[in-house]
């Protein structure tokens, strides 16, 4: 059921490698099995932030059942990841946190309310 989605203005050298630690990092922080786990990466971007185009990065998680916890250690998490793996700085990174309502979300033709 979650899905990320990573945009960004820096080129992924690694697209495979990237996906993989993403997906470890969103499943261990939900604590969900990764066989629902989506990733979407979109790189080189024209994107600007802060009046720079410098590199930055947007991420867009989406899970059902967001708790509170879990947002605030995969804030954590995923900022140092990207700042680890693609060298954007912390301070350009932006999540967006979204609980997805059950009745709205559907996998295998049907919805998950």
């Amino acid at each position: 059921m979650p899905c990320l989605e990573l945009s960004t203005n820096a080129r992924i050298q690694d697209k495979s490698a990237l996906m993989r630690a993403l997906s470890d990092c969103v499943c261990l922080g939900l604590g969900k099995a990764e066989t629902y786990m989506m990733v979407i990466l979109k790189d080189e971007l024209p994107m600007l932030f802060g009046g720079s185009e410098e590199p930055v990065a947007h991420l867009t998680l989406r899970a059902l059942g967001l708790k509170d916890e879990a947002i605030a250690l995969l804030a954590g998490d995923l900022t140092t990841l990207v700042q680890e793996k693609l060298g954007i700085e912390s301070q350009r990174v932006y999540i967006v946190f979204m609980d997805a309502d059950q009745g709205k979300w559907a996998w295998d033709g049907r919805t998950f309310a």
